[in-house]
């Protein structure tokens, strides 16, 4: 059944910010204990270090800025081809003992650096269109998503393992076409038989994907098994749009020039659109899963609040545990232990949005759940 507009909204403003909201609320409040202002780029990524440090790309100035919830900071990188520096600054990896990895998509290879920001060692030869599922965890291999050109078959997706030492792949696997593992209620325009969406490495050998724009999360417990061994739907609370969420996307909707591509035609197709993921996904080192839900893709809507779902993974597969509200629209997080970063843009009235680093605590939340 569909869910009254507004019912959950206003349960969750009952919250106490920090604490689990009310037992009639199907979300979890937080506010931030720290936030800092992130530079503009074209990239929306954070990665967590020890003691909370929060790194992001500054693809204008082709480095990677580091800052902790005191505000203090280090910088790195600059433009061109050699030691330490960048032409396309696409990824950031926490590496071992601190480390912080940068992939540069345009050239193919992954640097190594110490805080704050001293050159290690490059591993070029990295396998073509890099999509790094697991971007913040490097135990020696990294984890990622790539497209496999064979001259006698075409193109086909790819989950890897890498040698972060040699670039060298040291497993794969092709991705099942969504068809033929589940069937998605939404449809995706001018997409036939896509693959599943990225794989995250559970912690413990096996793969865990998101499909179907996000409405299912599909687990192998064996990385190599032809069928998933659980397959589990991902949208909890508030499937379809709030009033909110509708009048946000008729606002931007009547603002689009006339005679131009409109992804809804009106009001009514926005309401029976059923809500999936879109953007952040992170496996923790605590094995659980988050998922930045319920807000829409397009870029030039900025709504005033993001919800993060949480999934533990259970011997039985990925279990719902928590749905956390958080302000401003989410587009990148992190968690290491208990700490939870994101990188939000917040509308401020001018041309472009504001960009933030928030951090939070969710040690209690996450106990109790």
């Amino acid at each position: 059944m569909r869910p009254a507009p507004g019912i959950a909204l206003a349960a969750l403003l009952a919250a106490a910010c920090g604490e689990p909201s009310d037992s009639a609320s199907p979300y979890i409040r937080l506010d931030p204990y720290a936030s800092v202002v992130s530079p503009p780029s074209q990239r929306d990524e954070v990665v967590l270090l020890e003691g909370g440090t929060a790194c992001v790309i500054e693809t204008y100035w082709y480095r990677v800025v580091c800052t902790d919830p005191e505000s203090d900071s280090f910088t790195f990188g600059t433009e061109g081809e050699g030691p330490g520096e960048f032409t396309d600054p696409s990824d950031i990896l926490r590496g071992p003992a601190g480390t912080i990895g940068v992939v540069d998509r345009r050239l193919n290879r992954v640097s190594m650096f110490s805080p704050p920001g001293q050159f290690i060692a490059s591993t070029p030869g990295l396998p073509d269109l890099l999509s790094y599922s697991d971007p913040s965890a490097v135990r020696g291999t990294m984890t990622a998503r790539y497209r496999k050109f064979d001259p006698g078959a075409g193109s086909s997706s790819v989950q890897g393992e890498i040698d972060a030492a040699t670039g060298r792949v040291i497993w794969e696997r092709t991705v099942p076409e969504e068809a033929d593992v589940v069937d998605c209620s939404t449809s995706r325009a001018g997409r036939d038989r896509p693959p599943l969406g990225a794989g995250y490495s559970d912690g413990s050998g096996g793969l865990l994907f998101v499909t179907c724009l996000g409405e299912f999360l599909i687990w192998y417990a064996d990385r190599d098994a032809e069928d998933p061994t659980a397959i589990v739907r991902s949208t909890y609370v508030e499937r379809y749009p709030s009033d909110e969420d509708v009048a946000a996307l008729m606002g931007w909707l009547n603002s689009l020039p006339a005679g131009g591509f409109r992804p809804f035609s009106s009001e009514e197709e926005i309401r029976e659109r059923p809500k999936v993921w879109y953007g952040a996904r992170v496996v923790d080192d605590g094995r659980r899963f988050w998922a930045v839900s319920h807000w829409n893709s397009v870029d030039d809507v900025i709504p005033a609040l993001s919800y993060i779902d949480m999934f533990r993974l259970t011997e039985q597969g990925p279990r719902h545990a928590l749905t956390l509200q958080v302000a401003d629209k989410v587009v990148a997080m992190d968690v290491l232990g208990n700490t939870l970063a994101v990188l939000v843009q917040r509308d401020v009235g001018g041309v472009i949005p504001e960009r933030r680093v928030n951090w939070f605590d969710v040690t209690q939340v996450t106990a109790q759940r």
